[in-house]
């Protein structure tokens, strides 16, 4: 790598950082939904495209042009190092005119100076027209490398260590590096030849001339349309966390940096241009099903889209083996197809600069790569909201590869034979890759949205036993085993019982609609509001309406698609219940919904003498991390206490005092007593013994850990290697101690001493098998007698 590659290496990995922090802090006030992610993309992309095309002119007449990429750099830098604190003051919006708004002041400055950067470092390294496929895909190859490693550097290092602001503050020095570093290239020794204007004398062009910016255009909506498609299956194998996220982007990344750089070298012989654009275009289709074939045969499937669950190693294989698989995963299915398209936009540069329809090299490239992300970006849309929604991710990926053909004829008509190979060779491997497999007999819904994949199965837990299972993105997030259905239940009835007079109630997330479901036979509530950010959970949680009540048809709910966090940002109602359905800060963006900031919203949105409740998981976390978790609810809820749903806790905190244990001593309004009933909870009593904190007791075990902040939400990054530690089975032993049982009421008592010895001999046989070990509790959890019986 030459020492002008490492500056643009440098550039690109400053890029996707910023890339990747802006859209986190624009979720925030745009929202995390899908639309609001698709608006940021669209706009950061745009803005590349039209920097590209805009500033080639001033790109090919600036006498300066180290200068003027330091100066653009820097203007990326600053903008990288002050956008911390100019998103602080924009109040989160609704509204599409109002998000576009705010998505083009916040993204098209330093966009618009990142795309111009492009036809740029061509002025900077190509001295003649001739040099152009070989000259660009050296230094967009570099570029893409330099994402690629930014893509990993950012969620790995950067943000675990220094936050989202001192990262981007990370980002702005590396930026600012490379534009000082670049004040060191030497420039070449020619100036680029202007192309001479054509004349009659010099024949007619070809035909195609005015339809080759077409090419890449198409390819790039294909890449795109890949990566998306492609990314939500994989999530569905490897799990949805950030890392996860992060691996398979960098996968693709690497492959699109390499081929550009492989390409450089063929491309260095002349008359080579159009027939590399047309064979890399060809190839495509055939790599990538030959990857998911590889794919299908490294995991032991049928049918890679038939698979729902996330198979990944044990905990006891540890964080190398993890990421690796990961990282093998996505090779597979997306390392070649990226090597393609990388070789195959420096073939379109090279193409287009030598058939002279622009007026210079720079005004060729700024065409190309504006064309190619324009491309990309309808193709990321049409994935997104059209494809993965109407069709799925099977006869999406065959969808997304149709534009390669196409673009392949536009580069020229070539050998005819080995089209038709080519052509014909991806019809028969994707008969092969993508023919559905025999039905999984325990599929009861599959449903693909623009923001994830749901689906419910049906398990066989043996005994005559089963267990109604909702997947999303893979990762199995609720059910009807009987732990799982006591949690969903708890977690709404236990403050709403304590409160005892819920009128307006709202729940973040869905779910199974247990959770919400329970709160419906609370006395007197009149309006209960779900939101949920996927329309795909909305329609597989009408599968559980056994066991929420078919909630969704009571005149009293009330469902919204978006993002609960937004909503509450965005609203200036007040209820008298707040909760959240059960979400782990597991996957990615999902620690959000554990900050201190919302937990400040959910307070701020409380009526005076309101209560809310907070899943507090233990599985896959570490002790470190739930004592984050209760030393930011507690920041915001001094009046809290801790309850023992099964083998995880409930927080329960207040607006204002907590009331004393009289509220609990009530009996229960019959429609509360046989939702508790299911959850093996006969009467307040019981209800009670679930009780294992206070509010002290809580400060005293969270002592020493700092609550997290929106700026540095260090669960994203822990809980994917808490995952590895398998239970917090420390934290449990601490909710099952002895001595808080004299504190609870006398009634009490007795059940809470049994309680407790389950939990230990749960904790006893957990070494022996997980799955077994929840189940057996489960079952001795519901065979509790009622007291007094």
């Amino acid at each position: 790598m030459r020492f002008r590659d490492a500056v643009f290496f440098l550039s690109g990995l400053a890029a996707l950082v910023d890339e990747t922090i802006w859209a986190r802090l624009l979720s925030r006030v745009l929202g995390s939904d899908a639309s609001g992610t698709a608006l940021v993309l669209a706009v950061f992309m745009a803005g590349m495209g039209a920097g590209a095309a805009a500033f080639a002119g001033l790109a090919r007449r600036t006498r300066s042009p180290l200068i003027l990429y330091a100066v653009l750099e820097g203007t990326v830098a600053l903008w990288a190092a002050a956008s911390p604190w100019l998103l602080e003051g924009i109040e989160p919006v609704h509204g599409l005119g109002a998000r576009a708004l705010v998505s083009a002041l916040v993204l098209l400055p330093p966009t618009l100076a990142m795309g111009a950067t492009f036809p740029l470092m061509a002025r900077m390294t190509i001295a003649t027209p001739g040099e152009t496929g070989e000259r660009t895909g050296g230094f967009y190859g570099a570029n893409t490398l330099g994402a690629c490693a930014g893509a990993l550097l950012g969620p790995f290092l950067l943000m675990p260590w220094l936050g989202l602001t001192g990262a981007l503050l990370a980002a702005a020095a590396i930026s600012a590096t490379a534009g000082g570093l670049a004040q060191r290239i030497r420039l070449p020794q020619a100036a680029p030849v202007e192309a001479p204007e054509a004349s009659p004398a010099a024949g007619p062009r070809p035909s195609t001339a005015g339809w080759l910016w077409l090419a890449p255009f198409l390819l790039g909506g294909s890449a795109l349309a890949l990566e998306v498609v492609l990314t939500r299956t994989l999530i569905a194998v490897t799990g949805a966390s950030v890392f996860a996220f992060s691996l398979v982007l960098a996968v693709f990344l690497a492959g699109i940096g390499l081929g550009s750089r492989q390409a450089a070298r063929a491309l260095a012989r002349p008359g080579r241009a159009e027939a590399l654009l047309r064979d890399c275009a060809l190839l495509v289709p055939l790599l990538t099903l030959g990857g998911v074939l590889a794919l299908r045969w490294q995991l032991g499937e049928r049918d890679l889209f038939g698979s729902l669950a996330n198979r990944m190693p044990g905990p006891e294989t540890g964080a190398l083996v993890l990421w690796a698989s990961h990282a093998l995963f996505a090779g597979l299915i997306l390392f070649p197809a990226g090597v393609a398209f990388g070789a195959a936009l420096p073939a379109a540069a090279a193409a287009v600069a030598a058939r002279r329809t622009a007026r210079s090299t720079e005004d060729s490239l700024g065409r190309v790569y504006a064309a190619n992300t324009a491309g990309a970006t309808l193709g990321a849309l049409l994935a997104g909201f059209v494809l993965l929604p109407l069709v799925g991710p099977r006869w999406g990926l065959a969808l997304a590869l149709l534009p390669c053909p196409l673009a392949a004829r536009i580069a020229g008509p070539g050998e005819s034979r080995r089209a038709v190979l080519a052509v014909g060779g991806a019809f028969l491997l994707g008969i092969w890759a993508l023919a559905p497999g025999p039905r999984a007999g325990d599929l009861l819904e599959l449903r693909c949205g623009s923001f994830a994949t749901a689906a419910v199965i049906e398990a066989d837990e043996g005994g005559g036993r089963s267990v109604r299972k909702l997947l999303v993105n893979g990762k199995v997030v609720a059910s009807t085993a009987p732990v799982d259905l006591r949690l969903q239940r708890l977690l709404g009835l236990v403050p709403g019982v304590l409160h005892g007079e819920v009128r307006e109630a709202l729940v973040i997330g869905l779910g199974t609609g247990m959770t919400a479901g329970a709160l419906l036979a609370l006395p007197g509530l009149e309006r209960l509001e779900v939101v949920e950010i996927s329309g795909a959970v909305r329609d597989a949680s009408r599968r559980f309406e056994p066991w929420n009540g078919a909630m969704l048809e009571d005149p009293r709910t009330a469902l919204a698609i978006a993002d609960g966090r937004h909503t509450l940002a965005t609203s200036d109602r007040r209820w008298d219940l707040i909760t959240s359905d059960p979400i782990h800060p597991w996957t990615r963006g999902s620690s959000d919904l554990y900050a201190l900031e919302h937990f400040r919203r959910i307070a701020e949105h409380l009526e005076p003498g309101g209560v809310a409740s907070q899943w507090l998981p233990l599985y896959q976390l570490s002790t470190d991390d739930v004592r984050t978790v209760v030393a930011t609810w507690l920041a915001v809820f001094p009046e809290s206490s801790a309850w023992l749903t099964a083998y995880d806790l409930a927080l329960v905190g207040w607006r204002d005092a907590e009331p004393g244990g009289a509220m609990a001593a009530r009996d229960f309004p019959a429609a509360v007593a046989e939702s508790l009933a299911l959850a093996g909870v006969h009467s307040p009593a019981e209800l009670w013994a679930l009780r294992v904190a206070d509010g002290d007791d809580l400060a005293a075990f969270a002592a020493g850990a700092r609550p997290m902040h929106d700026d540095r939400p260090v669960l994203e990054f822990r809980a994917p290697r808490s995952y590895l530690a398998g239970y917090c089975l420390e934290v449990l032993e601490w909710a099952g101690r002895a001595d808080y049982v004299e504190s609870l009421p006398a009634s009490s008592r007795a059940r809470a001493r049994e309680l407790r010895g389950l939990v230990h001999r749960f904790i006893e046989r957990v070494p022996q098998g997980w799955s077994l070990a929840a189940r057996t509790y489960g079952e001795e959890l519901l065979a509790l007698p009622p007291l007094g019986r």
